[in-house]
């Protein structure tokens, strides 16, 4: 039994509630470059898993192109990759590599990812990245030209020429990159740092 996990179970029950309660848009496809789009705030708020990006993630260069050519990866297979120092299932999908974080075998992840494609509402959709593993100024432009209408972007600095950008204090590491968003503001609280970001009212237009 993990007791830490239960006890920050507990702590988030109020502020999932509350969350809940006010979210009007339970059917939302959830398009994100790590955990903290899809699969997080989709557990945070109760609703099913309408999007193949949850537990894994894409490097900035990839989840763009993947965002570019949305349709065209979505009708790919993936091929299994086996990469020096890397525990988890990686897959290519063309072009592209999707690393499967939190999954045990590369089956079982790509079972998820597929199911997960049948259930993408293309007119229902929320679009999310965050500035890790490399991502440019560059990177935060081309993201911003996507022809997305919700989308937001988490950066390591206010980024006041990027409409879709959206910085949250005390969230940059020290090589400037955004830490982990899904890490709890300190030992005694059950806020994320996800959490100073309205995504309900993101998610309910």
């Amino acid at each position: 039994m993990n007791i830490k996990k239960i006890y920050r179970e507990i702590l988030r029950l109020p502020t999932n509630w509350s969350m809940r309660k006010k979210l009007n848009n339970r059917t939302a496809s959830i398009i994100a470059s790590n955990c903290v789009g899809g699969g997080v705030i989709s557990h945070e708020l109760g609703i099913r898993f309408n999007s193949p990006t949850v537990n894994l993630c894409m490097k900035p260069g990839d989840y763009l192109k993947f965002l570019s050519n949305l349709d065209f990866y979505l009708a790919q297979n993936f091929i299994e990759c086996h990469i020096d120092g890397v525990s988890y299932p990686v897959g290519k999908l063309v072009d592209i590599y999707v690393y499967f974080v939190h999954y045990d075998t590369f089956e079982e992840a790509i079972l998820k990812w597929r199911e997960r494609c049948a259930r993408i509402d293309k007119k229902n959709l929320f679009v999310m990245m965050v500035q890790r593993d490399g991502c440019t100024e560059d990177d935060i432009r081309a993201f911003s030209k996507l022809p997305y209408k919700n989308k937001v972007i988490f950066t390591a600095k206010e980024v006041k020429e990027c409409p879709y950008a959206y910085y949250i204090p005390g969230t940059t590491s020290k090589n400037g990159d955004v830490i982990n968003l899904c890490d709890y503001q300190g030992k005694f609280t059950g806020k994320r740092w996800i959490d100073e970001f309205d995504y309900v009212s993101f998610l309910n237009g």
